[in-house]
């Protein structure tokens, strides 16, 4: 009885014992499966965030690209406003001059028909009168000359009218000419507006997705402050040597007094790290007027691949103040340009993603605090 009782209990153990090791080893492969599983979705996750990684940091190359065409459209678009203006001066000086060439014509003409509606009433009877109203033969011969002079004149007339229609024709195939260049000069201008407010577009749509991308902006940071540094000696060389022009410095964009970020180191609210700014920031919408802080001379106006349109001013005793980002400029290099005057239009070009007033002061080509020398907006 107890050997049964044994060889059942040694049977039962083994039996259980197998199923116990077959239902553990199945639980640890679904284990390993849903593991396997994970892993799987884990790494494709993690190839497309590089993917989504590589692709944002290329923005900003993308957006260069483009708005460096964009700058280029802008100085088309300019280079063919002044070829439209001057065109259109052109035809009105040609309209002049051919106005008044009819009219000497139509002046010629009438004196000319004049005459010859008389000499063709009078027929020979102009001679005979000649004849009759002459007292001598000297008389006579005299009169004669003059008659033939008329003739002469009259002959010479008709020779300078038939070189002047042939003017009038010129004038008319150039005036055509003209006004055939300037339609074709105003559609291209259209197809270039159109091109620029597209790659506007795009730019804007770019810029946005930019701004989802903290490495991407930490890369616009510090290239913006690479290009500060190398704007120093640029500056210096293109300063004058004159005193400081003297008076209060105005804030540079009137009416509006919000300021987004503050001269100097700063810990970065993205990032987590110290970054210098090199001027004050200030909020403004798009072409919102932007004013000269204080009299001086422009010594640069244009395109820089980090601050846009920029434009920087002196103002004597080593002084200069920049305007960056702006959609547009009211100025050009060497203009003098006096206190408030207006400059620039507010925009969001180069490394930036939303519109606003970069503006610094620098002297002797680095950069200080602007609060030294603007106070609105504190």
């Amino acid at each position: 009885m107890i050997r049964k009782f044994i060889a059942y209990s040694i049977v039962f153990s083994i039996i259980f014992g197998s199923l116990g090791i077959a239902v553990f080893a199945d639980a640890e492969s679904d284990a390993q499966a849903e593991l396997d599983k994970i892993k799987g979705q884990q790494s494709a996750l993690q190839t497309e965030l590089d993917k989504g990684k590589a692709v944002e940091n290329s923005l900003n190359k993308e957006i260069k690209a483009l708005e460096s065409n964009i700058a280029s459209l802008d100085l088309e678009i300019k280079e063919l406003n002044t070829s439209i203006t001057l065109t259109e001066e052109r035809i009105s000086e040609a309209l002049v001059q051919l106005e008044q060439v009819e009219q000497e014509i139509a002046e010629q003409q009438k004196g000319l028909g004049d005459r010859l509606a008389a000499m063709y009433m009078n027929g020979n009877v102009g001679f005979i009168d000649v004849l009759l109203g002459s007292n001598s033969i000297s008389d006579l011969m005299t009169n004669l000359d003059r008659m033939q002079l008329v003739y002469e004149q009259d002959k010479q007339m008709l020779e300078e009218l038939q070189v002047q229609q042939k003017v009038i024709q010129a004038e008319r195939e150039y005036l055509e000419g003209l006004q055939s260049d300037l339609q074709l000069a105003k559609e291209t201008e259209a197809e270039k507006k159109q091109q620029l407010d597209t790659d506007k577009s795009i730019v804007a749509e770019k810029k946005a997705a930019v701004a989802q991308d903290n490495d991407a902006l930490e890369e616009q940071l510090d290239l913006l402050n690479a290009e500060a540094n190398a704007l120093v000696a640029e500056i210096l060389k293109l300063q004058g040597n004159g005193d400081f022009i003297g008076g209060d410095f105005t804030w540079p964009v009137p009416g509006v007094s919000r300021v987004t970020s503050e001269f100097g180191n700063r810990l970065h609210p993205i990032f987590k790290k110290y970054k210098l700014h090199t001027g004050i920031d200030i909020g403004c919408p798009n072409n919102t007027t932007i004013v000269a802080s204080n009299a001086g001379t422009v010594i640069k106006a244009g395109w820089n691949n980090s601050y846009g349109y920029m434009l920087m001013i002196d103002h004597g005793g080593g002084i200069v103040t920049l305007y960056a980002h702006n959609t547009s400029l009211l100025v050009n290099t060497g203009d003098v340009v006096y206190k408030g005057q207006a400059v620039a239009k507010s925009g969001s070009t180069g490394n930036v993603t939303g519109p606003h007033l970069h503006f610094e002061v620098r002297v002797n080509g680095e950069y200080v605090d602007p609060r030294g020398y603007i106070t609105y907006g504190k």
